[in-house]
């Protein structure tokens, strides 16, 4: 195998292992030497790839923000021209993904709550992926006619959020309270919409 393409395979292992441990064991407690061990690759092949675990941990944040946004214009743009059943799709996907066996939380508020130095590089990629949600609540609600889009995008900002932070402490499953989360932004948006 040429080395560029053993270049290639070596950061595709390491990077591979590293957003799997990352997600699932918290990225604090996963050292360097675990994921090169885990990836079954020398060192020198994760520092080739990412100059520092810093960068490697940029890299997770950025592929996750990618990869969400993705899915989510995937499964959401087929309801563009309705915005009253979009917001239902995405509020009805959210409660599920958030309830399901091994969820363990939004990797962004993870991320922040392992690392509440605001001028960390990951920062800017966890309020990077907040803001675009908010934006588009906030043309959701212009879409939907709300007197007050900010405020409607503000609140359903903050739903979302709190299905992402309720999953940890309450767990998940058909017992979780994240399973309201549907009828709880629907619930708000009548309320918006009829203030």
């Amino acid at each position: 195998m040429p080395r560029r393409a053993q270049q290639k395979l070596a950061r595709e292992k390491v990077f591979d292992v590293a957003a799997e441990l990352f997600y699932r064991d918290g990225i604090r407690a996963v050292g360097v030497e675990r994921i090169v061990q885990e990836a079954g690759v020398a060192k020198i092949s994760l520092y080739r790839s990412f100059p520092s675990k810093d960068d490697l941990i940029v890299a997770y944040l950025e592929n996750r923000r990618a990869e969400f946004w993705r899915q989510w214009d995937e499964a959401f743009d087929r309801y563009a021209a309705e915005p009253r059943a979009q917001l239902r799709a995405i509020m009805t996907y959210l409660a599920h993904r958030t309830t399901q066996h091994r969820y363990r939380g939004c990797p962004f508020i993870n991320f922040c709550a392992e690392f509440p130095d605001v001028s960390h590089p990951g920062r800017r990629v966890a309020a990077a992926i907040k803001r675009e949600m908010r934006q588009r609540f906030e043309q959701l609600a212009q879409a939907l006619g709300a007197p007050n889009p900010r405020r409607l995008a503000n609140a359903l900002s903050l739903l979302v959020e709190g299905a992402y932070a309720i999953s940890q402490t309450f767990g998940t499953g058909s017992e979780s309270p994240a399973t309201a989360l549907a009828w709880a932004a629907e619930t708000l948006i009548e309320a918006h919409l009829a203030a």
